[in-house]
């Protein structure tokens, strides 16, 4: 950890000193301390490694991570009063007069960690810490050069369990209620093995609704997985946090009574992943009665007295020395056609007996030595350090520690915050991704110029799913992946490291934070329960708020601020989240937090935005996705760190001025009518631009997009109409122009679909949304030779085949066909859509999909995934 934050602070502080005339004397301090920690630097790699050996040296480890945590809130301090001198120096045209002594102050504080420092470099002399940060930075690029394999549906080693369970539970067909239960240790694969049977449910057409739920932990009540149950059978349209209030107010029996209400008459497949308590099967089970024809209940534990009243267990088995080695191989080997040298194989097989056949273990060892050139001397060391730990802790325990020591020091400090997640529900890639960059966590380095942070991160965490610590849980449409998850005990590790690292804590319902280690708390996760208010106040945080630096919070059910000025405490706050809470307003105090780099808004009841937000300047992430309607002041100007702006109805009563903004990357959805087109072309980071026309704007596409092609970054346009308004032929014309675009959606009732000719001309993904179409538009659409991914949702609403000509789509790949209900047959000519992979189909007739699915396999070898759901 304490490696890459030096690598941070160093840079900050090379930043800081462009501006060293505004430093008011400090600059020679600032300039010691990061020479001082740049050479401290090359010996924390070699501490590293040898702090298990000697307690010691990890007493030294976390003197000078206490310093580098020290010096980076210094530093952050510096940042804003240059800053607060720059705003000075615009506004007036000269710096007005700014008082000498806190700078004397800071400069003092600095000379106090200087002197720490000389003290550590002495211990470091007497441990005999060595330099060795040129051979790691060296493997760690090395280290990042794979990307994620996305092989591995096959599931090695439980292929018999899939087949047994899917005959057990689905294919039979039952006059009453279908139990089962599947038990076995931590790390046999119960989730995996659930998951499987769980996809085949939904593919099979044969339930009215397919929900899984991850019971979290012994915490979770008996009404907590019931509302859980009832949120997840809810309409996408309806208003999952007002509905989730309610259920909050009742008591269990009457939402017990909710869920059999809502489930009465319908076949259902419901999954309770990770049982802990009787009692959370038992409000379930009480619910469903031997009458509930058709439906199939589906749990997992590791407890055989919780499953007991199943109708049928599956006891999970531990693998067999030829399945583990298959795994094995299939994790830690990145040619897996190659031969495996002799000498190699010795080891390995020695080193899965240790495994005891447990996947979790198995697969994480594996992620351990994975390497395009496999070592000798690692596999020894691999196998040496098992033999010397086991003795006094578990498998899964030694394998998991050598994994978090093997990682390179960017990955540890990433790793560490996988924490600050809620416990079994899947992460967004891309949040965790700007939560490591707004923690400085991810570095660009001078040879790697053109990569932006975003991919640097996004290359991080294919490192972490390489080896096995992180798991994907699925994939974007361009092969990224969208969400990924961690098991209980990665989390565990992650929280553990966090504590004693980072000064990460959690806090539950009323309880104060308070750090094991004695060190401040500077990362929370903030959990409540039922209707559990948090407020900001000293009492809630012991006095130590100027030392956090990130809040999350998960179930919390409002926030209060008992003195609006209390939140200037917290200006060193970077992340704030409040997803999936049920916020109705954001107080106008938020512009207090002028450290803020990651603001979390999504899914909350906001209705606007205030004009203090604009004094955000280091803001970088403003996420208001999934809230219903956002009204912004013309302030988006003024923070001009912004790199993304997500949302999905973006609107303000003003023109908003966007010259200023060069690092968005993502913008929208946003009102057309509220962009100055002007600004737009300055915009030159823009990737991704997502677009609402409304009704009432006499838009013309042939003077605007010709304004998007001069930006040289974006390659994704979204567009979307209202639904009461009809697309005009005005609002599509120029689209041809925009060459560098490779993604469009376009959602709205067309009369008509635009000719080929007139779209992008070098489409790779489409989308078509609600565009209710009486023709066939395959004719034009295969026209698009370049289409790898199709999406056609609500497109065509005619009663005619979609018809599909010979030799077209020679790149399609993916093909969705979404909400067409009329729609009975494809039909697709000879030659057509030979490389296609996926085909899914989703709510649309009864009849679609049958004898279309037959002819794709036809003329196509490659389909590997068909999909279909009502």
């Amino acid at each position: 950890m304490a490696e890459a934050k030096i690598l941070s602070a160093v840079r900050k502080m090379a930043d800081l000193l462009i501006d060293a005339n505004l430093l008011q004397g400090a600059d020679e301090q600032v300039k010691l301390l990061k020479d001082e920690l740049q050479c401290m630097q090359r010996f924390v790699r070699d501490a590293s490694e040898k702090q298990d050996r000697e307690e010691k040296i990890g007493e030294w480890l976390s003197d000078v991570a206490d310093v580098t945590h020290d010096a980076d809130g210094i530093i952050d301090a510096l940042f804003l009063k240059v800053e607060s001198a720059k705003r000075s120096i615009e506004s007036r045209g000269e710096l007005a007069y700014i008082p000498k002594h806190p700078y004397t102050l800071i400069a003092k504080q600095i000379e106090l960690l200087r002197s720490k420092l000389r003290d550590i470099e002495i211990a470091r002399e007497t441990y005999g810490i060595q330099d060795l940060v040129h051979e790691e930075t060296e493997h760690f690029w090395r280290e990042l050069q794979f990307s994620v394999r996305q092989n591995d549906k096959h599931l090695v080693g439980i292929e018999e369990d899939v087949e047994l369970l899917l005959r057990k539970v689905i294919l039979e067909k039952t006059e009453t209620l279908s139990t089962t239960g599947i038990v076995g240790t931590v790390g046999i694969g119960k989730s995996t093995l659930a998951r499987r049977i769980y996809e085949l449910a939904v593919a099979s057409k044969r339930y009215v609704k397919c929900v899984w739920v991850a019971v979290s932990g012994e915490s979770m009540t008996p009404k907590d997985v019931i509302k859980e149950v009832i949120l997840n059978f809810l309409n996408p349209l309806q208003d999952k946090l007002e509905e989730a209030e309610k259920l909050e107010e009742l008591p269990l029996s009457r939402i017990q009574q909710e869920l059999q209400d809502s489930v009465e008459d319908a076949q259902l497949f419901l999954v309770l992943d990770d049982v802990r308590q009787e009692a959370q099967w038992e409000s379930i089970a009480t619910v469903f009665t031997g009458e509930d024809k058709g439906s199939a209940l589906l749990l997992t534990s590791h407890s055989k007295d919780i499953v007991k009243h199943a109708g049928y267990v599956h006891e999970m088995k531990t693998l067999d020395p030829n399945k583990s080695w298959d795994l094995f191989t299939n994790k830690a080997f990145i040619d897996d056609g190659g031969k495996l040298p002799e000498d190699l194989e010795i080891i390995g097989r020695e080193i899965l007996k240790k495994c005891d056949g447990l996947p979790l273990a198995i697969a994480l060892v594996g992620g351990l030595l994975r390497d395009k050139n496999p070592s000798k001397r690692k596999w020894d060391n691999v196998l040496k350090d098992m033999n010397t730990h086991l003795g006094s802790s578990s498998i899964l325990s030694t394998i998991l520690e050598l994994s978090y020591r093997d990682l390179p020091p960017q990955l540890k400090s990433c790793f560490q915050y996988l924490g600050l997640f809620k416990e079994r529900v899947p992460i967004r890639a891309e949040k965790l991704v700007q939560v490591w960059i707004a923690q400085g966590l991810v570095v660009e380095l001078e040879e790697e110029e053109e990569e932006t942070k975003e991919e640097i991160g996004r290359r991080y965490l294919d490192e972490l799913i390489n080896r096995n610590m992180v798991q994907v849980h699925d994939f974007n449409t361009d092969g990224r992946v969208k969400n990924c998850c961690i098991h209980d005990l990665v989390r565990e590790l992650s929280i553990t490291k966090a504590k004693k690292e980072i000064g990460f804590d959690i806090l539950k319902e009323d309880a104060k934070t308070q750090s094991l280690s004695g060190k401040p708390q500077r990362h929370l996760a903030i959990y409540g329960g039922g209707d559990q208010r948090f407020v900001f106040n000293s009492k809630n945080f012991n006095q130590n708020e100027t030392h956090v630096r990130s809040l999350f919070f998960h179930g919390v059910s409002s926030l209060l601020i008992d003195n609006p000025s209390y939140l200037k405490s917290f200006e060193l706050l970077k992340l704030l989240d409040v997803e999936d809470l049920p916020l109705k307003s954001v107080p106008d105090t938020i512009g207090l937090l002028i450290s803020l780099r990651y603001l979390g808004l999504r899914n909350t009841k906001i209705k606007s935005l205030p004009e203090s937000l604009g004094r955000l300047k280091n803001l970088e992430v403003l996420d208001i996705t999934k809230v219903r309607k956002v009204e912004v002041d013309d302030v988006l100007w003024e923070m001009e760190s912004l790199r993304h702006v997500y949302g999905e109805n973006i609107y303000s009563e003003y023109l908003l001025k966007t010259h200023t903004l060069k690092n968005l990357q993502t913008l929208g959805y946003i009102y057309v009518e509220n962009l100055i087109p002007a600004h737009l072309i300055k915009m030159n980071s823009l990737s991704k631009l997502s677009l609402w026309i409304v009704v009432s704007l006499n838009f013309d596409g042939i003077r605007f997009y010709p304004l998007l092609d001069m930006l040289e970054n974006l390659v994704c346009l979204e567009i979307k109409w209202g639904p009461s308004s009809t697309v005009k032929s005005s609002e599509l014309n120029g689209l041809d122009i925009l060459q560098r675009v490779t993604k469009l959606k376009l959602s709205g009732v067309m009369k008509k679909l635009p000719r080929a000719d007139e779209l992008p001309p070098n489409l790779s993904y489409l989308t078509l949304s609600r565009t209710c179409l009486y023709e066939d538009p395959m004719p034009e659409l295969e026209k698009l030779s370049e289409l790898v991914h199709l999406k056609l949702d609500c497109a065509y609403i005619g009663r005619e085949d979609m018809v599909i000509s010979e030799n077209r789509f020679p790149k399609l790949q993916a093909l969705l066909l979404y909400r067409m209900w009329d729609l009975k047959n494809v039909q697709v000519g000879k030659g057509a859509i030979p490389e296609l992979k996926r085909l899914q189909i989703r709510e649309c007739n009864k009849k679609l999909g049958t004898g279309f699915s037959e002819e794709l396999r036809s003329v196509t070898t490659f389909l590997q995934e068909i999909i279909k759901t009502n």
